[in-house]
């Protein structure tokens, strides 16, 4: 049997922050309806509007008029700055991140809500899962946003293997940097689909989506790594340089696309779900939906993520993050009693009933309770009922909102689940999480690219490896650089201090 989404991981919630109200009296008000305008990022194939049922049902429980601007992954960040700087902001701000200069120079202009000592009175907003949330997401001590909750382990772009042809070539999946390019090796070179064609792409990848190496080798997370106590970049590094050639080898040897260089992530979807592809990185929820895909031709396929893997020093990587992922806010141009309402709507939608709503829609209607899980209709099908769309807003208070996926078999969600616990046994630091800087975010962009741009010519034979080891000792020299260095090492020495 098929299930939707398990809930051994799900709300457990302390019997005081169940609902004691309807949703009607939580976020709306006897006067009437409030309106709400927000937009927000969505990851659903297709975007739903007011005339969505399970839309209108989350209206009708709120008490509210919801005006909400969908956003694609592929634009949602210029159509965020665009907003930031035209000073137009919807009710309910959507922002992919606090690190941002135009942000942070508005916050400092009272243009939002703090909302620190508001979040009090709200239950289901201090539930004990988001505590973590709401530590990290603070500036200069305040809250001035509610954070979209997110698992923090199972998402990050990390590798997963098509199972099957491993089995098939009584191989296991790759423990560490070696064996992981001697996996695709055998992808290339011994037919693990069967068609007697050397039709394989061992690994389907961007240049981007191969960045998990740098920090593989490099055995941090972000773009800093501690040297003697103190941040040091890790873009000019002596590992970063290992890494390049690393993926350089695996190119050169044929292990990854042939236009690796000018392939877009959409593509790299095709190349997975058109069952050529026998490695590619996603977070785990994915290894469902491209494994179901796959299995319309090839009904074998099994896309199994890996827990870790080892750098040629025997250090294990495995991604994690803060346990959020957007946050919103409240521009102060919004009356402060329509903000406590929309302070309340949020609140409910991060409660049991609420959560439950956005996720998985309407019991009997969208989904059936058997035997301790939630198996979806043909209505929840009709209604795009799931990861995204409302759930893009509230996201699922749980680990299954990074591992699991709508249909996935109890066989294949145990086994994320018994990856994820793996994980999260993998301590990799993160020394610059929570900081910002003005100097990183106006100079270190520009600087990423150039490297990035040289990194990839380097990799397809443009450029030669003499000429990356020129562009990084002039940035080890590099003024703006320093400068970034310097303000990020001053943040992060006033921050342990605070600890």
């Amino acid at each position: 049997m098929k299930k939707w989404l398990k809930t051994t991981l799900l709300l457990t919630l302390a019997g005081s922050m169940l609902l004691t109200a309807c949703g009607n009296n939580n976020a709306g008000d006897s006067g009437g309806v409030t309106n709400i305008k927000t937009q927000v990022i969505n990851y659903a194939p297709e975007f739903i509007g007011r005339d969505n049922p399970l839309w209108q049902e989350f209206e009708k429980r709120t008490n509210t008029k919801l005006n909400i601007t969908w956003l694609s992954p592929t634009t949602a960040e210029d159509k965020i700055n665009v907003m930031l700087a035209s000073g137009d902001l919807p009710d309910l701000t959507y922002v992919e991140t606090l690190d941002n200069s135009q942000l942070r120079k508005m916050i400092d202009q009272g243009v939002f809500w703090d909302l620190t000592e508001l979040l009090k009175e709200y239950p289901n907003l201090n539930r004990k899962e988001f505590e973590v949330m709401w530590r990290d997401s603070k500036i200069n001590g305040k809250n001035y946003g509610v954070p979209r909750y997110y698992p923090a382990y199972g998402g990050g772009i990390f590798p997963m293997f098509r199972k099957d042809w491993l089995d098939k070539l009584q191989l296991q999946a790759p423990a560490n940097v070696d064996e992981f390019r001697e996996v695709l090796k055998a992808f290339k070179t011994k037919d693990p689909n069967g068609n007697g064609q050397a039709d394989e792409v061992p690994y389907a990848a961007t240049p981007g989506s191969m960045g998990f190496l740098y920090n593989v080798f490099n055995e941090t997370q972000g773009n800093w790594k501690l040297k003697d106590g103190k941040l040091a970049p890790i873009i000019t590094e002596d590992a970063s340089r290992d890494a390049l050639l690393y993926i350089k080898q695996l190119f050169d040897d044929g292990l990854l696309p042939p236009d690796f260089a000018i392939m877009k992530f959409s593509q790299v979807t095709d190349l997975i779900r058109s069952g050529k592809a026998g490695g590619v990185g996603y977070s785990m929820n994915q290894a469902w939906i491209h494994t179901e895909f796959i299995r319309k031709t090839d009904p074998n396929a099994d896309l199994i993520p890996l827990a870790s893997i080892e750098n040629k020093a025997g250090v294990k990587y495995t991604p994690s993050g803060v346990p959020y992922y957007g946050v919103f806010l409240i521009p102060k141009k919004v009356p402060e009693d329509k903000m406590k309402k929309i302070l309340s709507f949020l609140d409910y939608g991060y409660g049991p009933e609420g959560n439950t709503l956005a996720f998985y829609g309407v019991k009997d209607v969208h989904y059936k309770e058997e035997n301790g899980n939630k198996v979806p209709t043909e209505q929840a099908k009709k209604d795009m009922v799931g990861d995204g769309n409302l759930a893009s807003i509230f996201h699922l208070v749980s680990d299954d909102m990074a591992i699991s996926a709508i249909g996935m078999p109890d066989d294949f969600y145990k086994r994320n689940v018994d990856i994820v616990t793996e994980r999260k046994k993998v301590d990799v630091p993160q020394p610059d999480r929570g900081l910002f800087s003005e100097k990183f975010n106006r100079y270190f962009p520009d600087i990423q690219k150039k490297v990035d741009d040289m990194r990839t010519k380097v990799i397809i034979g443009k450029e030669t490896i003499e000429a990356y080891d020129k562009l990084i000792e002039q940035l080890r020299n590099d003024a703006q650089l320093k400068e970034i260095t310097d303000e990020m090492n001053e943040y992060y020495a006033k921050r342990q201090a605070e600890l």
